[in-house]
């Protein structure tokens, strides 16, 4: 601290020297056109950081642009001002900027640490865990996809054969055609005869009576016969007529009755009736058979059957969908269920981040509100964080050393763990103390980030490798012939072969893939992500080592700014320790009281201790291993200490506490006095 002070006083002389109205301006003169300027300086200063809160605070807020710029702009002229025309202001404004560098400065840090975290190695964790889901689900679709292969070099004749049927259906039906255009014929000739008969009616029944077929057909025929007899019978009485009236016109009246009489001989028409009955030549019983009807009935039904249910025929048929199996719908709902999770996790790791930044923000509230509360307890309590030996501590001791009143320096060691010496460079055993604690919670810190960066590391590196060695190339070869050969020149020859020609198929396969698209690609942390980190991390190992250093800071701000304040509270520290000084003797027996409770008196003594007590000899290297602290202060660096002379007591004692206990020790000097106290009461009773 002195080198420090030396310094600053060089430097000091040397703004002195060379620019003095620089100088003069900041700290020298007190002139009103300095104070008009300096105000100015300090106005610009306050707006400087109002821009540095708006920048860093109300930015990651996450408020509007309008609502922004106005905060930011009344905060920055209140502090413009505050600077310009306050005192407090200008020590509150240092006091936040030191606070950045203090346990709130660290606390931020170490939230900027864990963001880093969250959005390094686990948001890359993360993304390496999506690029797995990824290649399950290519997996699972490549899989598909070379099954679905296979299925179609199996099922390919199959299909156009399906797909033929369809377009020959219309065909197929035209050749039925062709056979109802063969039987309508027949069917006319059988039941064409009228709309009477009770036949016709009886065609849409489902049993109807072969036997009227025939009877119907017997009466059809015998009439026919009846007709064309009758037929006959007209023409011939006709020619008869005309021949006779020919005649009697072409003869004389007297000629033409002789020789046109024989004309009238009509009666030779009708001379088929002496051939036999009528109904017996007509009758068609020799010439139908007795089964004509019921063949006739088959026949119908055969026609029926065949050709019936044509108007209404169609193909339908059905591709397997392998998209819609159950085996891939379940890897493809897996695949989908696993992107979902992610994505839920993917949105609660971005609300993590998005309130930790807002989390950051507040914490830069936090400094100023602790720079605000150091502020207030300086002015208001006079015993806050005052324990520092100052310049004017150490006058206001030499003076009363002149003058031969007790004073305070140097001080005991049982004292200077309480107080910090500014003139020592040195930490007290209180500030290595919380250095120690803060390094150890902050190496842990260190030691969790390792920990996911090396998670993140062991991802990387295994799903690389199975990157570089996984590939597999897949190569499928086949073949599939179907030949079907129809022979006949028919009409059912020529459906059969319309039906079954598109199973005549030569199918080949001949298809090379690989995993490829298949294969992860992982993602590498940056490097930067991770000096980052640790830069962070060293910065606030920076910050534990000098704590000690930045809180003597922040009070120096303090005394600068308010010198009589500072007066009084070292007024107030040098009466307190002045009135300890008087009671020390006190002190030092509550301290041994205390130690001697630690470790119940003698009665415990260690196993290295007591080789050392009673060999002596062959054993006192041992106080290299097991040095022994003083009763009083615990202060093992001294090079002597001085022992007590009783045999059940085990109390040491440093020189500097030998001598402030009169070189007696205070734990025998009670006993005794307690045991002749007894002594004179026994004695008296």
């Amino acid at each position: 601290m002195k080198i420090i002070k030396l310094y600053f006083y060089k430097f000091t002389q040397c703004c002195q020297q060379r620019f003095p109205k620089c100088a003069n301006l900041c700290w020298s003169d007190s002139s009103p056109t300095n104070e008009v300027v300096r105000s100015l300086l300090l106005y610009f200063y306050g707006l400087l950081l109002g821009g540095l809160f708006w920048r860093f605070v109300l930015l990651n807020l996450g408020l509007s642009s309008d609502f922004q710029f106005v905060v930011g702009l009344v905060i920055a002229l209140i502090l413009g001002y505050g600077c310009a025309l306050s005192v407090q202001m200008r020590c509150y404004s240092l006091l936040c900027l030191t606070g950045f560098l203090g346990k709130a400065g660290r606390s931020m840090l170490k939230a900027i640490v864990l963001t880093c975290i969250l959005t390094g190695p686990i948001n890359n964790i993360s993304l390496n865990a999506r690029e797995v889901v990824r290649v399950f689900t290519c997996s699972t679709v490549l899989t598909y996809n070379l099954s679905k292969t296979r299925f179609e070099l199996m099922a390919k004749p199959f299909q156009n054969a399906l797909l033929g049927s369809k377009d020959n259906l219309e065909q197929v039906k035209d050749e039925f055609v062709v056979i109802v255009d063969i039987i309508e014929p027949i069917e006319k000739e059988i039941e064409g005869f009228d709309n009477e008969t009770n036949v016709r009616h009886k065609r849409g029944t489902n049993n109807p009576d072969y036997e009227q077929y025939r009877e119907h057909y017997v009466k059809k025929l015998k009439k026919r016969c009846e007709a064309q007899l009758s037929k006959g019978i007209t023409r011939c009485e006709q020619t008869f007529q005309k021949v006779y009236d020919d005649c009697h016109e072409k003869l004389p009246i007297l000629v033409n009755y002789l020789l046109c009489w024989p004309m009238k001989l009509d009666m030779m028409c009708g001379a088929g009736k002496m051939f036999g009955n009528q109904d017996e030549i007509c009758s068609p019983d020799g010439v139908v058979d007795s089964e004509f009807g019921q063949d006739y009935g088959q026949l119908k039904n055969e026609r029926e059957r065949l050709v019936g249910d044509l108007k209404n025929v169609s193909i339908q048929y059905e591709f397997v969908d392998m998209e819609q199996h159950e085996g891939y719908l379940t890897a493809k709902e897996t695949s989908k269920e696993i992107k979902k999770e992610f994505e839920r996790k993917k949105e609660s790791f971005d609300i993590t981040v998005y309130i930790l930044e807002k989390i950051f923000a507040f914490m830069i509230l936090r400094v100023t509100l602790n720079a605000l509360s150091f502020h207030q307890n300086y002015l208001k309590k006079i015993d806050f964080e005052n324990h520092y030996i100052t310049d004017y501590f150490n006058h206001v001791d030499q003076r009363r050393a002149r003058y031969g009143k007790l004073h305070i320096l140097p001080l005991r060691r049982i004292e200077r763990p309480f107080l910090v010496d500014l003139e020592s460079a040195a930490c007290t055993r209180l500030e290595l103390r919380k250095i120690i604690l803060h390094l150890m919670t902050l190496l842990l810190q260190g030691i969790s980030a390792a920990v996911f960066i090396l998670l993140d590391t062991l991802f990387y590196e295994t799903l690389d490798i199975v990157s570089m060695h996984s590939k597999v190339e897949f190569k499928q070869e086949g073949h599939h012939d179907v030949n079907v050969t129809v022979t006949g020149t028919g009409v059912i020859a020529m459906m059969v072969r319309r039906s079954v020609e598109g199973f005549k198929t030569q199918v080949r396969l001949n298809l090379v893939t690989s995993n490829e698209e298949c294969l992860p690609r992982p993602s590498k942390l940056e490097t930067w992500s991770l000096v980052k980190i640790y830069l962070l991390l060293l910065g606030v190992a920076v910050l534990v080592l000098n704590e000690a250093y930045i809180n003597r800071f922040r009070r120096l701000i303090c005394a600068w700014f308010y010198p009589k304040r500072e007066k009084q509270r070292i007024l107030y520290l040098y009466n307190r320790m002045l009135k300890r000084r008087k009671q020390l003797q006190r002190l030092l027996m509550e301290r041994l009281r205390e130690h001697i409770r630690e470790i119940k008196y003698a009665s415990k003594l260690d196993f290295l201790g007591q080789l050392k007590l009673y060999f002596p000899a062959c054993c006192g290297w041992l106080s290299i291993l097991n040095k022994r602290s003083c009763s009083i202060c615990d202060y093992k660096g001294a090079a002597h200490l001085n022992e007590c002379q009783s045999f059940t007591c085990f109390l040491v004692y440093c020189e500097e506490c030998w001598q402030d206990v009169e070189q007696k020790c205070l734990v025998c000097e009670y006993e005794s006095v307690l045991g002749h106290k007894y002594s004179i009461d026994k004695t008296i009773s």
